[in-house]
């Protein structure tokens, strides 16, 4: 069976061909590709010249995938195939994609590495974070070691600690110093580190007969929404959750959970 090639069409921005098949759309190629394949209008084709033309586009369109996921990313080789295979390549196309990122010089997994220590390093990680991001990503330990010694500067993880610490600035309450504590070792800086700057065990106890400028109309609405928390486990779990959304502290909760129930006490003994 025969079909014809009854046109080629430029887009709007010159770089791709609509191709037309028996008078409808068929694909759109790049124009280089067209070139490659040596695509004229009027061609016949047979079904084999059809299979390699789409064939062609097909491996073309993974081509252009990889480059957007990968250039500049530092992804490494088992990212690019897990996304080729997520896009339902077969093992000969994977093959060929990864040939052609060679042979275009985007498949050095060592300046890959490097890449993404800086881009990681760039959002204010540390390096046991990057680590372990690089780690999971599919990059070798000599990989990663060779990346962060290549990349990072030294003392980079005390600028990040310092560089947190003077724009948080460090909280005067306990509870604020656990919290900005926890957010930096999340971070990747060494918890020793973190504690010897941020004191998380130092600090103000927090006031709780002031629980939060709204405890009263907090506590009205814990005793409306969850009647039974003072005594059922999931309810308080529940009216916990509610506080948490609305920005409301542990201890701070905890007091107004305390006084919601104590009155609820009152009312019952009333």
């Amino acid at each position: 069976m025969t079909s014809v090639i009854t046109a080629l069409r430029a887009s709007p921005s010159g770089t791709a061909i609509r191709v037309e098949r028996d008078g409808a759309k068929w694909l759109r190629l790049p124009v280089h590709l067209v070139a490659d394949l040596g695509l004229v209008s009027g061609e016949e084709m047979d079904d084999a010249r059809v299979a390699q033309i789409e064939d062609a586009a097909a491996l073309e369109r993974l081509w252009e995938a990889a480059l957007r996921y990968a250039v500049g990313r530092g992804r490494s080789r088992r990212e690019v195939v897990r996304r080729l295979r997520d896009r339902r390549a077969d093992e000969e196309q994977v093959d060929a994609v990864l040939a052609r990122l060679h042979a275009a010089g985007l498949a050095d997994q060592q300046a890959n590495a490097i890449t993404r220590v800086e881009r990681l390093a760039a959002r204010g990680w540390a390096s046991r974070r990057i680590q372990s991001e690089m780690l999971g990503a599919g990059f070798t330990r000599d990989e990663v070691r060779d990346a962060l010694d290549a990349a990072l500067p030294g003392g980079h993880d005390d600028a990040v600690l310092a560089a947190a610490v003077e724009r948080e600035g460090i909280p005067a309450d306990a509870a604020g110093r656990r919290r900005m504590a926890d957010r930096l070792i999340r971070r990747g800086l060494a918890p020793a580190a973190v504690r010897e700057a941020v004191r998380p065990d130092e600090g103000e106890a927090p006031e709780h007969a002031a629980a939060a400028p709204e405890a009263d109309a907090l506590i009205g609405q814990v005793s409306r929404r969850y009647p039974a928390q003072g005594t059922d486990a999931g309810d308080r779990r529940r009216a916990l959750g509610w506080l948490a959304r609305r920005g409301v502290g542990p201890d701070d909760a905890r007091e107004i959970l305390r006084r919601a129930a104590e009155d609820a006490a009152e009312r019952d003994g009333a």
